[in-house]
């Protein structure tokens, strides 16, 4: 028992919360799909822009620097969203074990143009993570488990959330129960999501998104009970309209840096030869009319 309650109290705080909204569930239709990303802030982040040689051009949050740099969250052309949560469930050694093609979400979003072409390539998922998509029309999350178990939920007309456990999936010989952090963020995500007085517009989200009523370690926003702790680095936000350009709403909070709020055109974002975008930069404030 001893031994148990240890493995229990170690497990890690890695975090991420996913939320989304689609169809009659935001206002004027389409989609919203939002990330907080939360992580040891060991590093900077940046908005690059990709542009492959063939495919779709793409704008992504990147982490620079630190123990897990990488691509975190991104949005093609086409509109296109995509987000992930570590598994953490799962201990680091062996998610990292599971061999699946590289650079995965930049592969997605370079190839495909909807969440339903993004499903037709789900037997490329095989390390276990969670993720969150969507496009003009559906969100969908997807669960990913040891040799590529997978689940799917998919909304045209409603919200999805995700946090850091399987909610669907039961993956065999999982010792790590579900973290206090995962399990309070999902539970106050499913309050703020449940019963909405009129469908929900990108004010809501950015409300949500800065919610800290569960302290520091377990709120939505987290702020890290102490320096070295895990906490929220970024607001990753995107409507997607039925049609038209996707909007980003991106907020950060580097390390030693002072938090950093950027409202931007994806079309915009995605013109020109540019690779990475300042957050300070003229073009980031580019908030649409109305």
């Amino acid at each position: 028992m001893g031994v148990f309650l240890w493995l229990l109290g170690s497990q890690p705080a890695a975090a991420c919360t996913l939320w989304g909204a689609a169809g009659t569930a935001v206002e004027g239709g389409g989609t919203l799909v939002a990330k907080n990303r939360d992580w040891t802030p060991d590093h900077r982040q940046e908005l690059s822009v990709l542009r492959p040689a063939q495919g779709y051009r793409a704008l992504l949050l990147k982490a620079v620097g630190g123990a897990e740099p990488g691509v975190k969250a991104g949005v093609n052309e086409k509109g296109l969203v995509i987000v992930s949560a570590t598994a953490s469930q799962v201990p680091g050694t062996q998610r990292k074990a599971a061999r699946q093609k590289k650079e995965l979400m930049s592969f997605f979003l370079t190839t495909c143009a909807s969440v339903d072409e993004l499903l037709n390539q789900i037997k490329l998922l095989r390390r276990p993570v969670f993720y969150l998509a969507g496009d003009r029309k559906e969100i969908a999350w997807i669960e990913v488990a040891a040799e590529g178990r997978r689940s799917v939920r998919r909304q045209d007309a409603g919200t999805l959330l995700h946090t850091n456990h399987y909610c669907i999936l039961d993956p065999p010989d999982l010792k790590r129960k579900p973290g206090a952090s995962s399990t309070q963020r999902y539970a106050r995500m499913s309050e703020l999501l449940k019963d909405p007085p009129a469908p929900f517009t990108v004010d809501d989200f950015i409300r949500f998104s800065a919610d800290a009523v569960a302290g520091p370690d377990n709120s939505i926003w987290r702020t890290g009970a102490s320096p070295a702790h895990k906490r929220t680095l970024a607001t990753w936000l995107v409507s997607v309209p039925a049609a038209g350009s996707p909007q980003l709403y991106l907020k950060t909070a580097d390390p030693g840096e002072p938090e950093q709020v950027c409202r931007i055109s994806v079309e915009a974002a995605l013109s020109g030869d540019r690779d990475r975008i300042p957050l300070d930069s003229e073009l980031c404030h580019d908030r649409p009319p109305g």
